[in-house]
């Protein structure tokens, strides 16, 4: 059996912490980690038994695979500690977490023999042990030089996750993407929250409310997809409900309705007849909520 390169995180905050023990979990040697804050590090390096390091520079020197999981503000500040180190070495793969960032960021690595890359997880990481659970099954958008990519192939593979080659002059728009998927589901979710809790004595009930709606959508998004999975009256051409809403509506929260009541009708191809449609892309443009 082939060994797997061994690997070494810089950063082990919600994503860090899961890469590093997951990975530990599918059989690679982990053997360093890092953080910002000692008091970080040493309480996973006591949870796990994987070794703390304080020093980005040493710690990277131990690894086959070096995975930069710091946040985005601080990326290029490591790198350059790592630059300035002088301890990388030809053959090794340095491989960033960022979603917007291409691997091409790391290219002052290079001058060492490093082969650079990136690979972010398609997924939402709200804490440390959500996280570990999310982790596995996730896809990955890669890109990099050829060594870093097929290591990141393999890193994947063993979580289970499947790949996405995003080009890196679309990384930006990439995660657009996930941002409109991951976070801005849970500032929607908010707002029906909000809107919802009339009628419940904590805002928290107004949400147990909502979870099963919301997690039956899915399971038809699942099945279906995005369009077919769509219901409400946008679909069935009902410009009377609409109207409702509308009406109903408090004012800060009338523009995001029918924006995505315009994307809505995006959706509805030839479901709905001309007239309906015009009816309803009318009350959508309307600025009037009275």
């Amino acid at each position: 059996m082939e060994q797997k390169p061994t690997i070494v995180v810089l950063g082990v905050g919600r994503l860090g912490s899961a890469l590093a023990s997951v990975l530990a979990t599918a059989g690679y040697k982990v053997a360093a980690v890092t953080a910002r804050r000692r008091t970080t590090v040493e309480t996973f390096s006591i949870a796990t038994g994987i070794f703390a390091v304080f020093n980005n520079v040493d710690a990277a020197a131990q690894g086959d695979i070096i995975l930069l999981t710091v946040p985005d503000r601080s990326l290029l500040a490591v790198l350059d500690e790592l630059v300035a180190g002088q301890r990388l070495r030809r053959g090794q793969v340095l491989l960033h977490t960022s979603g917007v960032l291409p691997g091409e960021v790391l290219a002052p690595a290079r001058q060492f023999g490093v082969a650079v890359g990136s690979m972010h997880p398609l997924q939402s990481f709200a804490d440390i042990e959500t996280a570990r659970q999310n982790l596995p099954g996730s896809a990955f958008a890669i890109d990099g030089d050829p060594e870093a990519v097929d290591a990141a192939k393999c890193l994947v593979a063993d979580l289970g996750g499947r790949v996405l080659r995003v080009p890196p002059q679309e990384r930006a728009l990439y995660h657009a993407a996930a941002c409109m998927a991951s976070n801005y589901l849970v500032v929607l979710l908010n707002i029906a929250e909000q809107l919802m809790s009339r009628w419940t004595v904590e805002q928290q009930d107004a949400l147990q409310a909502l979870l099963p709606l919301v997690t039956g959508t899915l399971r038809n998004v699942s099945r279906q997809g995005t369009a077919e999975a769509l219901t409400g009256p946008i679909l069935r051409g009902d410009a009377s409900t609409v109207a409702h809403h509308i009406k109903a509506l408090p004012e800060e929260f009338l523009a995001v309705y029918q924006s995505l009541g315009k994307a809505a009708l995006g959706l509805t191809g030839n479901r709905i007849t001309p007239a309906e449609r015009r009816q309803i892309d009318s009350l959508l443009a309307s600025n009037d909520s009275q």
